[in-house]
């Protein structure tokens, strides 16, 4: 008998709420054949897929903004000439796709394909 699934479910125990969410999300990207943004290099196509964990709007700029968590970093979505997408809420999973850039410290994606992922 092995050792190694013990282990494993008592380190699971000892972490946070916010780990074991980490955790679980990377899983299901690497599962469901995504990218993590912990191995993804800017300018690079990307798949992503994770949970939104902020939108807002700049209205100055007319800019839909969100932030999407994949567990291994967070990537700011930028949709221009958009105030708002109905379906995009914090808490929502999507998968993410286009062109991973800087900004500053920031990664970014600007106007990225998207579903919603139930």
């Amino acid at each position: 008998m092995s050792k190694r699934p013990v282990l494993e479910r008592l380190r699971r125990y000892f972490l946070s709420h916010e780990e074991l969410e980490a955790s679980d999300l990377r899983a299901e990207a690497t599962q469901a054949g995504a990218d993590t943004l912990g191995t993804c290099a800017p300018r690079s196509r990307v798949t992503l897929r994770g949970t939104v964990t902020s939108v807002t709007s700049d209205a100055d700029h007319g800019w839909l903004e969100a932030e999407l968590s994949d567990g291994s970093g967070v990537v700011r979505l930028v949709w221009m000439g958009r105030s708002r997408i109905e379906c995009l809420i914090p808490g929502r999973k999507l998968e993410v796709r286009g062109r991973l850039a800087q900004d500053g410290r920031d990664l970014v994606i600007y106007n990225p394909e998207f579903e919603l992922i139930t």
